[in-house]
């Protein structure tokens, strides 16, 4: 965006896991559970080194780390992440399917664990940012790569489900993200230009997005696996958590 220049912003694509919601905050538990289940299923020489290790292979541990190459971030490589699992399971004599058939759930984003994770976190602060928009008359969409399913269901749960009127998912008829495609159709769908279309996201995948689309307005929020780094290279603005946006002079420019 240029410096001095403010765009009119009538349409907002938010992402999902790690925007909407801090991603850590609720994978980290989920994910430890699972260690948990794990380790108490199998033997292992070293548990600690293990334990490790899987949260490694999954992508998050309950410290908030996050590793890129662990599959809740990779779901597009499944093929790489059950060699990596395989392996893990050849030092450990561990039966990989039976491994597996315990992380699918996780994999699939129909994990059980994390919808009840979801139902006791308290979400008004994003249903409050939602229905705030959408009274100023911008249109709210959700573009994510995660499942229809889960992702209806974490709308439901926050209660934003009734202000989101643009929806993809990674089984809707468009090609997923960075690819442009959801936006083009967001734009045809309500007339809008790209430069009226403002782009929230968490990751270089939805950076990536936003730029390729020419949006007019880019957000990041460091409540994702993105680095700060990476992540200025493309955003207008770096918010620390989403609930920061509703002090941002672009899209309310009235508290300013």
């Amino acid at each position: 965006m240029t410096e001095g220049y403010r765009p009119n912003i009538k349409g907002v694509i938010f992402d999902k896991d790690g925007t909407l919601y801090n991603y850590s905050q609720v994978w980290g538990p989920v994910v430890k559970d699972y260690v948990d289940t794990i380790l108490k299923t199998f033997s292992v020489r070293n548990e600690k080194k293990a334990r490790q290790e899987i949260f490694e292979i999954i992508g998050v541990d309950n410290r908030g780390n996050h590793y890129p190459d662990g599959l809740l971030f990779n779901h597009d490589k499944i093929a790489r992440i059950f060699f990596r699992i395989l392996n893990f399971c050849i030092r450990n004599t561990i039966n990989p399917f039976k491994l597996w058939t315990i992380l699918k759930p996780m994999l699939n984003g129909q994990s059980a664990k994390l919808i009840f994770k979801l139902r006791s976190m308290d979400f008004t602060y994003l249903t409050d940012l939602f229905r705030e928009l959408s009274e100023k008359g911008i249109i709210i969409g959700l573009v994510t790569n995660d499942i229809t399913s889960n992702t209806k269901a974490f709308l439901d749960i926050s209660k934003t489900d009734q202000y989101v009127r643009f929806l993809r998912t990674k089984e809707s008829n468009c090609k997923r993200k960075p690819h442009t495609e959801s936006i083009k159709q967001f734009e045809a769908l309500y007339g809008l230009k790209s430069d009226e279309i403002c782009i929230v996201g968490d990751s270089i995948v939805d950076m990536e997005y936003a730029k390729a689309s020419h949006a007019g307005y880019i957000v990041a929020v460091m409540t994702g696996y993105g680095k700060r780094d990476t992540l200025e290279r493309y955003a207008d603005v770096i918010y620390d958590d989403i609930k920061d946006l509703v002090s941002d002079p672009v899209l309310f420019p009235e508290r300013h």
